[in-house]
């Protein structure tokens, strides 16, 4: 009876013993499954950023030759008479050119004396005011003097003395043939775009009134355009009197 009995428990403990171990190696981890490799895709190419071009600027000064296109003398023009030339050559900004020949410009007489009659020497003066570029005015600067026909044109600057006029040819009107070579030079900076377009955002009539405001004569025109409209003519005509002296 004690050897069943042992039996018994022998084969309990055996069972509990098994049954304790058998949790156990449940827990143990599995291997870790192989890990499929999964391909990285290459970048898309990326195109070259091209480099961002900036404006062109056309200095104030820079110089620029027109050529008269009509004839103009002391008989038949008067002061504050306009005459046309044409910018005679390209003018570049860098190596883009930014004032084709040919563009027209305009010029002002600023004074005239005599005809040329009674033995008396027609006088002018004259000043490059401005060019025309796509309909808008940009103001260029040059003063010159033309006394007695045949005569070679002066810059109207303070070097040239009136009294080396007094020897040159007597009688005759103030002759400025056309084609006659005047040298201006820009009033302003001007910007252009990269392909030499004049920028959109140029002010034509503030540049224009600057550039009046600058001369003695452009300072007389703006204070008679200010006053009533009878007195204006008059002021205009003693505006033109005036010398460039």
């Amino acid at each position: 009876m004690k050897i069943r009995n042992s039996a018994y428990a022998l084969c309990a403990t055996s069972i509990f013993a098994l049954a304790s171990i058998a949790p156990a190696q449940t827990t143990e981890q599995a291997p870790a499954a192989a890990v499929e490799a999964v391909p990285v895709a290459e970048p898309a190419p990326v195109a070259p950023i091209e480099a961002v071009k900036s404006d062109l600027v056309l200095k104030a000064g820079t110089p620029i030759t027109l050529a008269v296109t009509e004839e103009v003398n002391s008989s038949t023009h008067d002061a504050g008479d306009i005459f046309k030339l044409t910018v005679l050559n390209d003018v570049k900004a860098g190596d883009v050119v930014v004032i084709p020949r040919g563009t027209p410009a305009s010029a002002e007489i600023t004074w005239r004396t005599g005809k040329g009659a009674f033995g008396k020497s027609g006088k002018m003066e004259f000043a490059l005011t401005s060019i025309k570029l796509n309909g808008k005015d940009i103001p260029v600067t040059g003063n010159f003097r033309q006394e007695g026909e045949g005569n070679t044109v002066a810059t109207g600057v303070g070097v040239i003395a009136i009294g080396l006029f007094a020897g040159f040819i007597t009688g005759k009107r103030a002759r400025l043939p056309a084609g006659r070579e005047l040298m201006a030079q820009l009033g302003q900076d001007v910007t252009f775009s990269p392909d030499g377009q004049l920028s959109a955002s140029f002010d034509s009539n503030a540049a224009m009134k600057a550039a009046e405001e600058k001369t003695e004569i452009g300072k007389c025109k703006i204070a008679a355009r200010d006053m009533p409209a009878k007195k204006q003519e008059k002021a205009l005509e003693e505006c033109y009197s005036k010398r460039m002296e």
